[in-house]
């Protein structure tokens, strides 16, 4: 069987990367806004890892919006989706979430840059004085908003695959929680990797404080592949066969155990142990476990969204 070409496969690899850009936007702004709450404060905007964070996240969904555009069958009908909503359809119902979590987020980023935004504009418009000065009253609510919206968004691309009911490997309930948790990973590892290549301290309190929250996280995610596939070999029956079919030998099984398994979750995690343990850390460390997470994450889309095609109830 080519692992890329067989029958029952309706969604393929673009629908994988839409799913990764999404989980890594959601992620990533979830990081910028807690290393602005608990460490940085009204100086967040000055940090190189918040400047990653916020410049990742609007591209990152942008990127992957235009992708699934490109990807439809009539690809300039796609304003259609916008003003027709179905609530029975989970595509509609994302799209929604992903629209009201745009809103949120440029306003949030708003408010962390209003300082260089209002000493540039001064004397300019001061009408754009004011608007800040009207959206900084609301800066707690749309904080909260947009962190709902981004974890709804990393539960999304979990449920928008679930939706494909024939196929018991994705119609899983693990499936929204374990996107939900590596799409958070992979925002770490875009944040971490982005804020040094901008220049950021890799030994800074920003890496401190997000490799202390990415070690659990990992252990979650491993958490969740086990119960994942444990359930489905329990359940027996077809979804016995999805997934030994998934994780068994040949092309995909290698993907898993050698992609996802080793490099995308094993190795960071030893990683960050290590960088925990030893005096220092370096540019070459943060960047190559943030590089492992990040292709760790976009081997899991594309082999759930395979795999899990390969099996019909």
């Amino acid at each position: 069987m080519n692992p890329f070409h067989f029958d029952g496969l309706i969604w393929h690899w673009p629908i994988a990367i839409y799913l990764f850009l999404a989980g890594v936007s959601a992620g990533a702004i979830c990081f910028a806004v807690l290393l602005k709450q608990f460490k940085l404060g009204e100086d967040a905007y000055k940090s190189g890892f918040v400047q990653a964070a916020c410049l990742i996240s609007p591209l990152a969904v942008f990127a992957g919006l235009g992708i699934l555009v490109i990807d439809l069958t009539k690809p300039f009908d796609f304003w259609k989706i916008l003003v027709f909503y179905n609530p029975r359809s989970v595509m509609s119902v994302g799209v929604a979430v992903l629209l009201i979590y745009q809103v949120a987020l440029f306003a949030w980023l708003a408010c962390v840059f209003k300082e260089p935004v209002l000493t540039w504009c001064q004397g300019r418009w001061s009408v754009v004085d004011k608007g800040f000065k009207a959206l900084m009253k609301y800066e707690a609510t749309i904080t909260g908003l947009l962190v709902l919206l981004a974890l709804s968004l990393g539960a999304y691309t979990g449920f928008l695959l679930s939706a494909l009911r024939t196929y018991p490997m994705l119609n899983n309930p693990v499936l929204p929680l374990l996107f939900l948790i590596s799409g958070i990973s992979s925002g770490a590892a875009a944040t971490l990797l982005g804020g040094v290549l901008l220049k950021g301290n890799p030994d800074g309190k920003e890496v401190h404080f997000i490799h202390n929250i990415e070690i659990p996280i990992i252990l979650l995610e491993l958490v969740l592949l086990f119960t994942f596939f444990a359930g489905l070999i329990l359940s027996g029956g077809q979804s016995q066969v999805a997934a030994l079919t998934a994780i068994g030998e040949g092309f995909w099984g290698w993907v898993f155990w050698g992609g996802v398994v080793v490099m995308g979750l094993s190795m960071p995690l030893a990683l960050n142990l290590f960088m925990k343990a030893s005096s220092k850390r370096k540019f070459s460390y943060v960047a190559m476990t943030a590089s492992f997470s990040l292709v760790g994450v976009l081997l899991l889309r594309n082999f759930i969204l395979y795999t899990g095609q390969m099996t019909i109830a």
